[in-house]
């Protein structure tokens, strides 16, 4: 049985009885209070941010911590319950109601607002380049012109590679996830990898042989928490937490934790007073 039909049971049984009980509630009330379980669309293999261990069934990684985080600490408070999507099917899997909430490296766009909600953003990239170590045939966007890189199907860095200046001068091909991009690129079947700069340094830090480049280009990639379009309600709770958790240092710690002390920490935080407000 694959891990997202597992998830999906799991989802499935735990909303059918909507809550759980949070036992600690009651040593001070007398009472068990309930906690409601909601679905969230996660991703399974972008170290740093979303990684599934597939023989402990652990999962680690910045977006992890977020939405346990906001679990436990927003209020109402309720209790994750993972589903696995891919890149591409994010939008969809709120949509059309499968999942509640999606924290996977979901940027807030223009085009998906009008599909769906966001609360943040709760961190920034921009669109970086990774390469074999060694190959110094990039050292500027212009040097992307005629080579063949790799980008995730259904993301916005593999529109960025479609469009702009670089539009018709590079030989863009996608895979459903990065993983299969880098493989790709280790077997020299292309030149390049294009992704966020942040997710590139992820697999940069666990796989020798390749190296992140220091440029980037394109939009500004602010991550969102994706939820159902007009719940007004559920993005007010998830923005306020994400404030609390960039203001009270959870922010750092799972940020330094996760890309560890060399990564620049200012560049990548959001203003915790400038969040997106929920329509």
């Amino acid at each position: 049985m694959t891990s997202r039909v597992t998830a999906a049971l799991a989802a499935a049984l735990v909303l059918t009885s909507c809550t759980v009980p949070d036992t600690s509630a009651s040593k001070s009330t007398g009472h068990t209070q309930l906690v409601r379980a909601v679905t969230v669309g996660v991703g399974t293999d972008i170290p740093g941010l979303a990684v599934l261990d597939p023989d402990s069934h652990e999962r680690q990684g910045f977006d992890v911590d977020l939405y346990r985080w906001l679990g436990n600490n927003t209020e109402p408070k309720f209790t994750p319950v993972e589903v696995d999507v891919l890149i591409a099917n994010r939008v969809n899997e709120i949509a059309l109601g499968r999942v509640q909430l999606v924290v996977h490296t979901f940027s807030i766009t223009d085009e998906r607002r009008g599909k769906i909600g966001f609360a943040g953003p709760y961190l920034i990239s921009q669109q970086g380049v990774l390469v074999r170590e060694g190959d110094d045939r990039i050292r500027t966007i212009d040097d992307l012109a005629g080579k063949t890189v790799c980008s995730q199907a259904g993301s916005t860095s593999y529109n960025q590679l479609t469009s702009g200046s670089l539009k018709g001068r590079v030989t863009t091909t996608s895979e459903d996830g990065t993983r299969q991009c880098i493989d790709r690129l280790l077997r020299g079947d292309v030149d390049a990898a294009s992704t966020d700069q942040i997710i590139l340094r992820g697999f940069a830090r666990q796989t020798p042989g390749l190296k992140v480049l220091d440029l980037t280009f394109g939009a500004q990639e602010r991550y969102g928490v994706g939820l159902p379009k007009g719940d007004r309600a559920l993005c007010e709770q998830i923005t306020d937490g994400i404030r609390s958790f960039i203001t009270d240092g959870a922010w750092d710690q799972f940020f330094r934790t996760n890309f560890g002390e060399d990564l620049d920490l200012a560049s990548h935080k959001p203003d915790p007073y400038r969040l997106d407000p929920c329509p």
